[in-house]
C-alpha cells in the first residue's frame, strides 16, 4: 500500500513572499541582463576608441625614427621594439594595402574571436609611405593596464549591485508580504477566537477588495446564524409549551379514567381527541414548513383561472368571517387571470394569507380580497382592518417562527409558520409576496405572480369557441 506524502501547507504570508520574490528575481535578472548588455556595449566601444588612440600614439612614437631607418632590418627592429613596448602585434603594408612589408602578427593571435584591428596611414613629409595595422584583444586588454583595472572594477561593482538589489528586493518583499497578509492574519485570528470562545463578534471590514467581500460574507453568515439560533431557541420554547399543554391534558384525563375518577364516557374521550388533534396539527405544520423551505416538493403546474381559484377559497372562509361578524368582500379581476401554476400549492398560499387576515381582524372589521392584472403580472391582494404590524416587525413577518404577538399566536395554537410556507411556495412560482401595514390601521398582503401565455390547446379552444 502506497503511503501518501503529507501535503505542504503554507501561510498566506509565505505564499506572498514566494510569489513576490519570484517576480522580483525575474525583474532583477531582466534588468541586470539588460544593463549588462548596455554596459558591455559601451565598454566595448570605449576599448575600440582607446585602441585607435593607442595606434596613433604608437605611430607618433615611431614616425620620426622611421624617416632615418631606410634598411629593412632597421625597420624590422624598430617595429619589433614598438610592438613589445605597446604589447600589440603590428603589420606594416604598402600604400596599396597589398604589399606586406613587416608582419609581426601570430596566426593564433589573429584567430581569436575578440580581436579588433585598427589601421592608420603612415605619412612622412607629406608622402604616404604605407599603413600601420595594429591588433588588440578586447577581452584581455593587455595593451592598457588602466583599462584592465577599470574592467575589474566594473565586474566587481556589477556583482555588488546585483547582490544589493537582491537583498533590497528580499527586504521589500518581506515587508510587502507582511503588510498585505496582516489583514488576513488578523481576520483569521478573530475568526478562530469566534469559534473557540463561541462569541459571534462582528469582524472589522478592512484589507483588499476581495478580503472585504469575504469579511462581509462572514459577518452576514454570523448574523444569519444568530437569527437562526434565536429562531431555534424560540421554536424549542414554542414546541415545549405547545406540546406540554395537550400532552398534560391527555395524560391527566387518561390517569383520571384509569383511576376511576372520570367515567369512560364519550365526552371525556372527545376531550382527549381534541388535544390529540392539536398535537397532530403541530406536527403537520412542522412538516409543511420543512417541505416548503427545503424545496422537497414538485410543482404540478396546470393552467388555472386564478380568479376562480381565489373566489373558491374566499367562499370557503365565509363561515369563519360570519362567526366573527367580519364584512368579507371579493373583488374579481376585470381581465382573465389564466396562469400556469400548481393549484394545490396556490390554494395553500392564498388560504394562509386569508386565514391570517381573519384571525387578526377584530369582530366587526372588514376584509377585502381581489385580483389585479397589470404590467405582465397578476396581483392577489388581501386587505384587512386588523391590528396592523409595526414597522420594525414588517420586514420579519415572513421569517420562520417569527410572531409579532407571541402570546396571541400561542393561544391560537399556531407556530408562526404560515407566512413562511406561503413565501417559499410563492418564490417557487418565481413570484414574490410582501406586506404593507400601519400599526392599528390594518394590513394589505400582496402576491405577485408572473403571467404566462396560454398553451396552444387553450388558444385553439378559444378560437373554436369564438368561431
Amino acid at each position: 500500500m502506497r503511503r501518501r506524502l503529507p501535503s505542504l501547507t503554507l501561510s498566506t504570508q509565505a505564499w506572498l513572499l514566494v510569489l513576490l520574490m519570484s517576480l522580483s528575481f525575474v525583474l532583477i535578472a531582466s534588468l541586470y541582463t539588460g544593463f549588462r548588455c548596455v554596459w558591455d556595449r559601451e565598454l566595448h566601444q570605449y576599448k575600440q576608441q582607446l585602441a585607435k588612440e593607442q595606434s596613433y600614439h604608437l605611430l607618433y612614437t615611431i614616425r620620426e625614427r622611421l624617416k632615418h631607418a631606410t634598411e629593412q632590418a632597421e625597420r624590422l627592429a624598430l617595429f619589433q621594439e614598438a610592438s613589445q613596448h605597446f604589447s600589440v602585434p603590428i603589420q606594416y603594408t604598402g600604400p596599396n594595402r597589398e604589399d606586406l612589408y613587416i608582419n609581426l602578427l601570430d596566426p593564433q593571435w589573429q584567430a581569436r574571436p575578440s580581436i579588433y584591428a585598427t589601421e592608420v596611414p603612415v605619412v612622412i613629409d607629406g608622402h604616404l609611405e604605407g599603413y600601420l595595422i595594429t591588433y588588440y584583444d578586447m577581452e584581455q586588454a593587455s595593451y592598457s593596464p588602466a583599462l584592465q583595472v577599470l574592467e575589474q572594477q566594473y565586474q566587481l561593482r556589477s556583482k555588488q549591485l546585483l547582490t544589493a538589489s537582491i537583498l533590497a528586493a528580499l527586504l521589500v518583499c518581506i515587508g510587502l508580504a507582511w503588510r498585505i497578509s496582516r489583514s488576513i492574519r488578523t481576520t483569521a485570528r478573530l475568526a478562530e477566537s469566534i469559534v473557540i470562545d463561541n462569541r459571534p463578534i462582528p469582524l472589522k471590514v478592512h484589507g483588499t477588495e476581495e478580503l472585504k467581500i469575504m469579511i462581509t460574507a462572514i459577518n452576514t453568515l454570523m448574523n444569519q446564524f444568530e437569527r437562526h439560533e434565536a429562531w431555534r431557541n424560540q421554536l424549542m420554547q414554542d414546541l415545549t409549551h405547545e406540546l406540554r399543554t395537550p400532552l398534560t391534558a391527555v395524560l391527566s384525563h387518561l390517569d383520571a379514567i384509569i383511576d376511576g375518577i372520570y367515567p369512560l364516557t364519550t365526552e371525556h374521550i372527545q376531550r382527549i381527541l381534541v388535544d390529540i388533534e392539536r398535537l397532530y396539527r403541530l406536527v403537520e405544520d412542522m412538516e409543511k414548513l420543512s417541505e416548503a423551505e427545503g424545496a422537497q416538493f414538485e410543482l404540478n403546474k396546470q393552467e388555472v383561472n386564478l380568479s376562480r381559484l381565489v373566489q373558491n377559497i374566499y367562499e370557503g372562509f365565509l363561515f369563519l368571517s360570519r362567526d366573527k361578524e367580519i364584512q368579507f368582500e371579493f373583488v374579481p379581476s376585470r381581465t382573465p387571470c389564466m396562469l400556469l401554476v400548481d393549484p394545490d400549492r396556490m390554494m395553500q398560499i392564498v388560504s394562509n394569507v386569508m386565514y391570517n387576515a381573519i384571525k387578526y381582524t377584530p369582530r366587526g372589521g372588514h376584509i377585502q380580497v381581489g385580483l389585479l392584472h397589470q404590467n405582465g403580472s397578476i396581483y392577489v391582494f388581501c386587505k384587512d382592518t386588523g391590528m396592523g404590524i409595526a414597522a420594525e416587525d414588517l420586514t420579519r413577518i415572513f421569517d420562520r417562527f417569527y410572531r409579532t404577538d407571541k402570546s396571541r399566536s400561542r393561544d391560537s395554537g399556531g407556530l408562526g409558520v404560515g407566512l413562511s410556507i406561503a413565501k417559499a411556495l410563492v418564490e417557487a412560482h418565481q413570484g414574490e409576496i410582501w406586506c404593507e401595514s400601519k400599526l392599528g390601521e390594518g394590513s394589505t398582503f400582496w402576491i405577485r405572480l408572473p403571467s404566462h401565455p396560454l398553451s396552444i390547446l387553450e388558444q385553439n379552444r378559444q378560437s373554436l369557441t369564438a368561431g
